[in-house]
């Protein structure tokens, strides 16, 4: 959900037009992943048991890397996390709930699903999560009203709300999007935190983000 991967890009054949391709793309916010060799797949796949063992989930998830990154399923809901680099980890499982988080420098990347109540809509869900925001420290309301996203049919992406706040995590000032939707009985939570005083508006970013919610939930069991 947080990386668009691509196995070839097809621009040109020199290699100092590729990597102008590559950092025109890198400008809005999507990174290229090459695919994974065979031995670095092996490496990867290791690098995320030992993650799963170390925060003693293993049992709750399932190893499914692939060429295109180490990642694990959570059994019970489907979440697929991105596990096996620097700055990615299991924050918490079990049969009811699973988050997990990656660091890409400044910014931090959760997602979080738990059990939905029976009778959630995507309204209670949101309502939920504005209450929980409220109560952090310093919560300031930024970007005006919440943003309902409604994909295109068909696409099997689940309609979402945004929210965005400023709220002192660690003592910094941060700028939060939470993205919320209910996909098959979860409610599905992504959050991206950035540094208010660094963090620059990006429509591509955003634009990508709405379009991509619920990918992490696309492998099922």
């Amino acid at each position: 959900m947080w990386v668009i991967a691509a196995s070839v890009l097809l621009v040109s054949p020199a290699a100092s037009a590729q990597q102008s391709s590559k950092d025109v793309l890198a400008s809005f916010g999507i990174k290229i992943v090459e695919p994974m060799t065979a031995k670095e797949l092996t490496a990867a796949k290791a690098r995320v048991d030992a993650e799963l063992e170390k925060s003693g989930t293993a049992a709750l998830f399932e190893n499914v890397s692939d060429a295109n990154g180490g990642k694990a399923r959570h059994r019970a809901s489907g979440l697929v996390c991105p596990l096996g680099k620097k700055g990615q980890r299991v924050l918490a499982a079990s049969m009811a709930e699973a988050s997990c988080e990656t660091k890409d420098g400044s910014t931090i990347y959760q997602t979080r699903v738990e059990k939905a109540l029976e009778g959630a809509t995507l309204e209670t869900a949101v309502e939920k999560a504005l209450t929980a925001s409220q109560k952090e420290p310093g919560y300031v309301a930024s970007g005006g009203v919440a943003v309902t996203g409604h994909p295109r049919p068909g696409s099997g992406r689940p309609d979402h709300q945004t929210l965005r706040f400023l709220s002192q995590i660690s003592g910094q000032e941060r700028l939060s999007r939470l993205q919320i939707g209910v996909v098959r009985g979860w409610v599905l939570t992504e959050r991206r935190i950035t540094s208010n005083k660094n963090a620059k508006p990006s429509t591509m970013a955003d634009v990508l983000s709405e379009a991509t919610f619920g990918t992490g939930m696309d492998i099922q069991q």
